[in-house]
């Protein structure tokens, strides 16, 4: 080709090069514009829609006034109303409200425009209005057979509602549109008239608000209940503000928006950002044009040396692959090593005799307490640094395992954070020759920590002790519930005794005599009621006490007890409290979990003669397996958390280990009973939850109660309370202790009721069996000879004899007792004013339900 057509050749490619590179940018620069217009458009819906709603915002809160004050306006009559109704129902007889009435409700029409006329009705008849001056068309009128319906409907919701009640509007018999409210009067003499109602014009009430509330620039429209219009017209109105007006009974719709519409009410605020708009998107049209001029000419260069590059990364990219993927699965195979031991919480060691220098793996030196070592040392090395208690018997083991015999060992070793942490470790001898006498080239083993299972062991064996202890202290709890409630109850039934012939016309030195005895008496009774808290602890730790568990949120229970706990520690201990921001359901007796609260502040009070803090929070713990470190062997699964901590004198081992003791107490004679941890334990038991302790000497304790966590909540639902009044039913007291036998026959037979008395359930039945008269409820106790109260209760049954049971008991021996609308149970001790009103509430519902 000649140089010239070379050149011009070269020339055209140039042109044509430079028309597409300016084709490319102007069709860049136009996609930019585009897409800008769409956000602007975008940008400009959005900011309207948020002016709107701030517009519509203001238009509810002009409105918001005027429906107040059509409320208000409403009300007043509406108290005009129920004036009237307190002065009919206080006129002593049908005339004194004759002669007064037209007098009393033209004064409550003063200074109330719009009462067209006040009534009274009787039976849907007007037998009473005001002003007169309709009186000879109105009364006698029946507004029950008016042809209008809603008439006769709002005269019999006004006879069946004990509240105000309004129909309309609609057209007044006086003429006109009105409302018609009604309220009911109390029942009185015969006669006398069993409705009030009022008569209001709509228009007076509508201009008050109006007066009160003007709405500027604003078109509105009020509907009544039916939507019908009774101001303005809510045609054209669009997508109006609303605003409701409670009208008693009902609501009222008032409707509005600005004159002008909500896009004439905005477009000043818009006008600005569209201005802006426009001209952002001029200068991204612009830059988008002048960048993407200079990246297409930078383009061309780049992609004919990135095509270059390309050919000489392939040849790589396959040499790399395949080393990543022998890496990777070196990687793999180390990692599923590591997790297992991880997971089991052991470690790797290895010792080759011949160098004397002994291999661990990291978890390995975790596991000793030795983070921070080489992971590889002489054997001197380790032995220096292992307390000197176990090194003969490493030296043994190793010894051991070089003999060609598999040694393993169990020891404990302490942590630099102070724990002491179970380990068990194994070691195997690998020989390069054959035959018994070969010397071990190397011995290998595993590190495993073990401090879990060694813990839940020591818990077992706890848990069994205490089972033991517990059985013998609910044995004793019941027969002393017995003789708790024989003193209690026959010491009550001699202070009421007492109190009655306390008179003004007995002798002063009998009165004083008599008031010095009931003194006295109070004080065994006072006496009593600490015992019974004694036996309640009793039967709490040993999980032997009927109990009524119900959903409590701990955080609430925490903050209703925080007063009394801070009376129960005094001015000089600081309580805090700190509860997390959720509820905290769990299934517990709300009772006894006050209980485990008082119990455990106010050891942490002894803990701390000199002053100190207490702090009682609540948290969530969350398990996906068996608990480690602080909650160690706890299961998994969702549990609250209830911690009390102080800063007292805190325990040593040997004390700590035997807190949970019934009787063990290391408080000085006469200042405790040595119960108050052992109750704790049983009532946690009972609540299927944990218990761990952790204290160090001179800096304090913390007591942690563990609860399952509920996954709902529910409301409980009381019982109605028992309906006092006389009574004469027959009573049948199954009770094997003579006295407290006759205490319950003495209580009920005071009460008005009659009594019949067995010793035992086989009595029990003969006396059913004999009575041709069925008595009306068998009071039993749970636990006696030949029969008990449960094995009464079904035989009873069996036998078709359908009578109501309360069992009562100090201690059930494991009995399951029916709960349902004819069986109850009453805890002993009781009281007297206990033990009847279980009766009558047994009583009452067994009414109920025929």
């Amino acid at each position: 080709m000649p140089p010239n057509e070379w050149t011009g050749s070269l020339a055209r490619d140039a042109v044509a090069h430079g028309s597409a590179v300016r084709l490319r940018t102007a069709r860049a620069a136009l996609t930019a514009g585009v897409l800008g217009l769409a956000v602007a458009v975008g940008y400009d819906a959005w900011y309207r829609s948020t002016l709107v709603v701030r517009e519509r915002e203001r238009v509810r809160a002009q409105m918001a006034p005027h429906a107040q004050a059509l409320e208000n306006a409403i009300g007043r009559r509406v108290s005009r109303l129920i004036g009237l109704k307190d002065f009919v129902e206080a006129q002593p007889s049908l005339d004194a409200l004759n002669r007064t009435f037209n007098t009393f409700a033209a004064g409550l029409r003063v200074a109330a425009p719009g009462i067209r006329a006040l009534q009274l009705n009787r039976s849907g008849r007007i037998i009473a209005t005001e002003p007169m001056s309709d009186a000879s068309r109105l009364l006698g009128y029946d507004l029950l057979q008016d042809p209008r319906a809603e008439i006769a409907d709002g005269v019999r919701r006004a006879m069946s509602s004990s509240s105000v009640v309004v129909t309309g509007p609609i057209e007044l018999l006086q003429g006109g549109q009105g409302l018609l409210i009604r309220r009911r009067l109390d029942e009185g003499p015969p006669g006398f008239p069993d409705l009030v109602s009022m008569a209001v014009d709509v228009k007076p009430l509508l201009d008050e608000a109006s007066a009160i509330a003007p709405m500027l620039r604003l078109r509105v429209a009020l509907l009544d209940r039916a939507r019908q219009p009774l101001r303005g017209s809510p045609i054209g109105l669009g997508d109006p503000a609303t605003v409701s007006v409670s009208i008693m009974d009902g609501e009222w719709t008032l409707l509005g928006m600005p004159v002008d519409g909500w896009n004439s009410a905005v477009s000043r605020e818009l006008r600005p950002t569209r201005v802006a708009s426009a001209v952002i998107l001029l200068l991204v049209m612009c830059v988008t044009y002048l960048f993407f001029g200079r990246q297409a000419r930078l383009e061309d260069a780049v992609e004919e040396r990135t095509r270059d590059l390309e050919r000489a990364n392939d040849d790589l990219r396959k040499e790399v692959q395949e080393r990543e993927r022998v890496e990777q699965q070196l990687r793999l195979n180390d990692e599923r090593l590591q997790i297992a031991l991880m997971s089991g919480k052991m470690g790797l060691w290895g010792y080759d005799p011949i160098a004397g220098v002994i291999e661990w793996s990291e978890q390995s030196l975790e596991l000793l307490g030795l983070a921070g070592e080489a992971r590889v040392m002489t054997g001197d090395r380790f032995i220096e640094l292992i307390p000197a208690a176990l090194r003969d018997m490493v030296r043994e083991g190793i010894a051991k395992a070089m003999l060609g015999r598999p040694a393993h060992a169990e020891y404990t070793v302490s942590k630099a954070d102070g724990s002491t942490r179970w380990l068990y470790v194994t070691g195997t001898p690998l020989t390069d020759g054959v035959g018994p006498g070969a010397i071990p080239s190397r011995i290998i083993g595993v590190l495993a920590d073990i401090t879990e299972r060694r813990l839940l062991e020591e818990q077992l064996l706890h848990s069994q002790k205490m089972e033991a202890v517990g059985t013998l202290a609910g044995g004793i709890a019941h027969d002393f519930n017995n003789l708790l409630t024989a003193m209690m109850g026959f010491a009550q039934l001699a202070d009421q005794q007492a109190s009655t012939l306390v008179h003004d016309d007995a002798p002063l030195a009998l009165r004083n005599g008599l008031r010095d005895v009931r003194t006295e008496l109070i004080e065994i009774m006072k006496a009593g009621e600490r015992a019974a808290m004694l036996t309640s602890q009793l039967l709490a730790f040993s999980r032997r006490q009927r109990v009524t568990p119900t959903e409590v949120d701990v955080n609430v229970a925490v903050h209703d007890i925080e007063r009394m706990l801070q009376r129960l520690i005094g001015e000089r201990l600081t309580l805090t409290t700190r509860t997390v921001g959720q509820p905290l359901p769990v299934m517990v007796d709300a009772g006894q979990l006050a209980q485990v609260l008082v119990n455990l502040v106010v050891n942490a009070r002894d803990a701390m003669p000199n002053g100190g803090m207490v702090q009682v929070s609540t948290d969530l713990l969350d398990l996906a397996a068996v608990g480690d470190g602080a909650y160690a062997g706890v299961p998994a699964g969702a549990w609250v958390v209830l911690t009390v901590q102080d800063s007292g004198t805190g325990m040593t081992p040997e004390v700590q280990a035997r807190i949970f003791e019934p009787f063990y107490t290391t408080k000085a004679i006469g200042d405790g009973t040595g119960l108050g941890m052992s109750t704790v334990y049983g009532i946690v038991q009972q609540a299927g939850g944990r218990l761990l302790v952790d204290s160090t000497l001179g800096v304090g304790t913390a007591v942690r109660v563990l609860l399952p966590r509920l996954a709902a909540r529910s409301l409980p639902v009381g019982a109605p309370p028992a309906v006092e009044r006389p009574t004469s039913e027959l009573i049948l007291v199954v009770e094997d202790e003579p006295g407290l036998r006759r205490l319950v026959a003495e209580i009920l037979n005071r009460r008005g009721f009659r009594v019949r008395v067995a010793a035992d359930g086989i009595e029990a039945l003969e006396v059913l069996d004999g009575d041709r008269a069925l008595p009306s409820l068998v009071i039993t106790d749970v636990v006696m000879p030949r029969l008990g109260g449960r094995g009464l209760a079904e035989t009873m049954t069996a036998r078709g004899i359908l009578v109501p049971v309360l069992f009562m008991s100090g201690y059930q021996a494991g009995e399951e007792l029916p709960d349902d609308a004819t069986h109850a149970f009453v805890p002993k001790p009781f009281t007297p004013d206990t033990l009847v009103t279980k009766v009558r509430q047994l009583l009452e519902r067994e009414r109920a339900t025929v």
